[in-house]
C-alpha cells in the first residue's frame, strides 16, 4: 500500500498533475509538495482534506491507506479494459492499412495509398480514443501503445519518402540501401516523436 509521501505522489500522477500544478491548487509552493511527497514533511490537515476533495478519496486513505485506491476502481479498470480493446483493434487496422496499400507486395501507387490511408486515418482515430479512456499516461498500457505507433508509422514513412524525395520502395525485393537508409531514419523519427511524449518523457 506504501507510505503516505509514494499515495499523494501517485494520486498526483493518476491526476495527471505537475508538482506545481497541485501546489497551485492547494495554494501552496512546489517546494511544499516536493517535501511532502520525499517525506520530509507532512501536509497541514485543512491541505489533507482540500486533497481528499480533488483526487476524490478519503484522508484516512492519504493517512494510512486505508480503502480503495482510485487507480484499482472498477471504473478504471473498465476504462483500461476499453483502452486495450480500442488499441488492439487500431493496430489491426494498422496492418491492414499496410496491405490495402500493397506497399509489401508491389510498392506505392495512388489508388492503393488512398485506400491505406483512409484505413490509417481510421486506425489513428481509434487509437486517440482508446489513449483517451486510457487517461493519457494513467492506466496506458505501453507495449500496446508502442506497438501501434510501429504499425502506424510504416505508411506515412513510406509516403513521405516516395512523394518527397522520389524514392520509391517497388517492387521490395529490389530496394537499394539508399532507399532502405532513408526508410529507416523517416520511420525512426516519426515513431520516435510520437512514443517519446507519451511513454519515455517524465513528468514531475
Amino acid at each position: 500500500m506504501g507510505n503516505i509521501e509514494e499515495r499523494i505522489q501517485e494520486l498526483r500522477k493518476n491526476k495527471g498533475l505537475s508538482q506545481e500544478q497541485l501546489a497551485e491548487l492547494l495554494g501552496v509552493s512546489r517546494q511544499a509538495v516536493s517535501k511532502w511527497e520525499s517525506g520530509q514533511s507532512l501536509p497541514e490537515i485543512e491541505k489533507l482534506i482540500a486533497m481528499s476533495g480533488l483526487f476524490g478519496v478519503t484522508v484516512d486513505y492519504i493517512l494510512k491507506g486505508e480503502g480503495e485506491s482510485p487507480s484499482v476502481t472498477k471504473f478504471g479498470q473498465n476504462n483500461k479494459l476499453v483502452s486495450q480493446v480500442l488499441m488492439a483493434v487500431a493496430a489491426m487496422m494498422f496492418l491492414i492499412a499496410v496491405f490495402a496499400s500493397r506497399l509489401i507486395d508491389y510498392g506505392l501507387y495512388a489508388w492503393d495509398m488512398a485506400g491505406g490511408l483512409v484505413i490509417e486515418s481510421v486506425g489513428i482515430m481509434i487509437l486517440l480514443i482508446g489513449v483517451f479512456f486510457a487517461g493519457g499516461r494513467r492506466l496506458l498500457n505501453k507495449p500496446l501503445f508502442i506497438a501501434n505507433v510501429l504499425l502506424a508509422g510504416i505508411l506515412p514513412t513510406a509516403l513521405i519518402q516516395t512523394v518527397f524525395l522520389r524514392y520509391y520502395p517497388r517492387p521490395i525485393d529490389s530496394l537499394s540501401p539508399l532507399t532502405v537508409v532513408l526508410f529507416a531514419g523517416f520511420y525512426i523519427i516519426i515513431c520516435g516523436a510520437a512514443i517519446y511524449p507519451a511513454v519515455i518523457r517524465k513528468k514531475n
